[in-house]
């Protein structure tokens, strides 16, 4: 049976697809691509292969319900040198047994993992570049950027209708989480979006209104953690101080809650673009992002006319040169000036021109 399936998908051929470009690419003979789920990376993937012979590659899915892993797993090598296959893809792949011999090999997995003779790809969803490629309605940079943020970072839901985007979103959570109880701790963040939170804050609020185990609960957190769907921002020298909460996509707190906070959702926004290019930075009491290898720090004041936000930045200069800061970024949504007090330099600039100069 196992031969029989392998001997299926080797037959099946992927559909030309109308794909668009993204900024990673697969240049490597052996890859692991670390990717939340619906990030885009099957279509990566099927946009690589087209340059490949039909016969000389085998595509897997172990998420396909049809597989049965252990058959599979028992005649794969031989299938391999029989077939004379190239590249072997395992998307999904658990890790549960061995990583045959072939010449290429691309394994997908939603859990970062490191091995020895490959190259490590970390593969999000959009950023907002990215998205003004996907999206086809807008002209103007306004525009895109509002459909972005309402829309949030998953190319198949910047793709969809906009009747249809929350309930995208809410079968993309139901994919994201193993179960009633991680959505609800999943729910229980998404009121801390970009603010400072404790584990064992959400712990003590959650458990009164489900029944969960503290040990349960961490689990469920690190494996939301280990997927990459929530992450958390340190505190500048102050590693045991609550950290900042984020998500791997901004959008998702619109599937959780009613509650509205544009303010939050921006910072998460500038938030994502840094760490999709693996940034260093960190939060302080007075500073938004804190980036100490590129010495300088984000502010996130979209809508402040540019007098009074002069009057309210200088106040903290202090704090600022207390850390070497020589630069400052204020971002807005609209507002541009520059100027420099007491040598610090200041620079009002909209969200799009500063994420097109990163």
């Amino acid at each position: 049976m196992g031969l029989s399936q392998l001997e299926i998908l080797y037959d099946y051929e992927p559909k030309k697809l109308d794909y668009i470009d993204r900024k990673v690419q697969i240049t490597q003979k052996k890859s692991i691509i670390t990717a939340p789920p619906k990030s885009g990376v099957t279509y990566l993937i099927y946009s690589h292969l087209m340059q490949y012979n039909k016969d000389s590659y085998l595509y897997i899915d172990f998420n396909d319900s049809r597989i049965v892993g252990k058959l599979i797993k028992s005649n794969l090598q031989n299938f391999i040198v029989e077939k004379n296959i190239k590249l072997l893809i395992m998307e999904n792949f658990d890790f549960s047994f061995e990583i045959p011999k072939c010449d290429e090999i691309i394994i997908t997995t939603d859990k970062y993992k490191k091995l020895d003779g490959f190259e490590s790809i970390n593969f999000y969803p959009l950023d907002f570049e990215e998205y003004i490629a996907f999206d086809k309605t807008h002209s103007k940079i306004e525009n895109i950027f509002n459909s972005f943020a309402n829309s949030g970072t998953y190319p198949f839901i910047a793709l969809s209708n906009e009747v249809d985007k929350i309930k995208y979103l809410q079968h993309l959570l139901s994919l994201m989480t193993k179960d009633k109880k991680q959505l609800a701790i999943l729910k229980a963040f998404s009121f801390y979006q970009a603010q400072s939170v404790s584990l064992y804050q959400i712990f003590n609020k959650l458990k009164s209104d489900i029944k969960i185990s503290k040990d349960l609960f961490y689990d469920l957190v690190e494996d939301l953690k280990e997927k990459q769907i929530i992450l958390f921002l340190e505190k500048y020298n102050y590693p045991k101080a609550s950290k900042k909460l984020f998500f791997i996509d901004f959008a998702l707190k619109n599937a959780l809650s009613f509650e509205k906070d544009f303010l939050k959702r921006l910072e998460n926004i500038v938030y994502l673009e840094m760490y999709k290019r693996d940034k260093t930075l960190y939060y302080t009491d007075e500073i938004d992002f804190y980036l100490p290898e590129e010495n300088y720090g984000i502010l996130v004041i979209p809508f402040l006319p540019p007098v009074l936000l002069k009057n309210k930045i200088i106040k903290r200069k202090k704090a600022f040169k207390k850390l070497g800061i020589k630069n400052i970024y204020i971002i807005s949504l609209g507002n541009e000036d520059e100027f420099e007090n007491d040598g610090i330099r200041y620079e009002i600039i909209p969200f799009w021109n500063w994420a097109g100069s990163l």
